[in-house]
């Protein structure tokens, strides 16, 4: 699957380099490409690389979100938009609005934005991986479930809502900062017959 990673910080680089050594087809994208190395995957201009790809993950600090879908929501237009960046602090965590309103011709998806990026790196918890809740619509379920399983993590879909993922990174941090049990927290959900 060809996908475009738009931000080279922690979390574009962790996501993107597992994309790309699982085998998917990756360009990484950023306003200063020259200062963005990885061996991964090339990194190229903003318009280059939302130009490369039917999925987008946009992995840049939330306070740049709307600014960038506004400068390039035409060339959004039809894409699976992945938002994994955090508006922490905020009473509205994702950035589903603003994505929504500016480039109402792309899908949204919210995933890669409830674990430290530690949990990314090495997603294996005693052999088993941890879980990356994530929500979309039904239609593109499959593609992020293949995403996720590509980084190393066990998808669970939680529907279309993505207040429910951002109650999973609320809980991840009121557990990991308000009450110190670190950033190598993740979570694992358990089920049994009956």
């Amino acid at each position: 699957m060809d996908v475009s990673v738009i931000g080279t910080g922690r979390i574009g680089s962790a996501v993107g380099t597992a994309l790309a050594r699982a085998g998917h087809r990756v360009t990484f994208g950023s306003r200063r490409p020259d200062q963005a190395v990885h061996d991964a995957a090339p990194t190229v201009p903003l318009p280059v690389a939302l130009a490369a790809s039917p999925v987008v993950v946009i992995a840049i600090p939330a306070g740049g979100v709307t600014a960038l879908v506004e400068e390039h929501a035409e060339a959004l237009d039809g894409k699976l938009v992945v938002d994994a960046a955090n508006n922490v602090g905020s009473p509205v965590v994702n950035n589903a609005e603003p994505i929504r309103r500016l480039a109402p011709s792309a899908r949204y998806a919210r995933a890669f934005n409830s674990l430290g990026v530690e949990c990314l790196l090495d997603p294996m918890f005693d052999g088993t991986p941890a879980d990356m809740f994530f929500a979309c619509g039904p239609d593109d379920r499959a593609i992020l479930e293949e995403l996720i399983d590509a980084v190393g993590l066990r998808p669970v879909y939680v529907g279309e809502d993505p207040v429910v993922v951002d109650g999973v990174l609320r809980l991840w941090l009121a557990l990991a900062m308000g009450q110190g049990w670190g950033r190598q927290l993740a979570f694992r959900t358990v089920t049994r017959p009956g």
